[in-house]
């Protein structure tokens, strides 16, 4: 079972590690190129790290290099490593290979739920700026009008420290329409899903 929360969590969003700019553009990565298991996930990302690719997108390193960022923080935050460089290796690549291809997985069944009980909406992917800065996974449309964002998150995020939170919600705002949070469980069911369909049936009316 891939393990991503604990103290490396939170020592991970505090220097900013995983951030798409400083490690790879994981989720744009994997929609690019439709990886179907976990090595070859894992080659994309040292080839789009030691090689020009012409999709365009670039790493800042391999696995194994976010991994050490991740025991080398701990120095700085804590005095001393606390975790083995083989258990911050591990984490990353449970982040960015395991949790990723999760992701996908439950972001393309939140895609296909929401686009059968929407029958009359367009439920789009994000890219780029949208996806990646603004923190949106999908958009649902109404006769073209951009009716709400969405982002999905395990439940777990609910325990998320504040600041992360926040900084979710900042990046959300800046879109300037409404982004409902999308939750899923352990078993990848999603436990508010009709809270959103309820809002879009809803917003027909306004």
């Amino acid at each position: 079972m891939a393990y991503t929360g604990g103290e490396l969590n939170s020592l991970n969003g505090e220097f900013g590690i995983s951030a798409p700019k400083k490690s790879v553009p994981i989720m744009k990565l994997i929609r690019i190129h439709k990886p179907k298991s976990k090595d070859e996930l894992y080659n994309l990302i040292k080839f789009h790290y030691e090689e020009n690719c012409l999709c365009g997108v670039k790493s800042q390193g391999t696995i194994e290099d976010f991994g050490k960022k991740l025991y080398n923080a701990q120095f700085v935050k804590w005095k001393k490593a606390k975790y083995t460089l083989k258990q911050c290796i591990q984490w990353e690549y449970d982040l960015f290979i395991t949790q990723s291809l999760k992701g996908t997985r439950v972001e393309k069944n939140a895609k296909e739920i929401l686009q059968s009980k929407l029958k009359n909406f367009q439920i789009i992917d994000t890219v780029g700026f949208v996806d990646e800065e603004l923190r949106i996974d999908l958009i649902i449309i109404k006769h073209e009008k951009e009716i709400c964002g969405i982002q999905i998150k395990p439940e777990t995020y609910n325990y998320m420290k504040e600041s992360i939170k926040k900084f979710n919600i900042d990046a959300n705002t800046k879109w300037g329409k409404p982004v409902l949070y999308l939750f899923y469980d352990k078993y990848e069911k999603f436990t508010n899903i009709n809270k959103i369909i309820n809002f879009c049936h809803l917003s027909k009316k306004n």
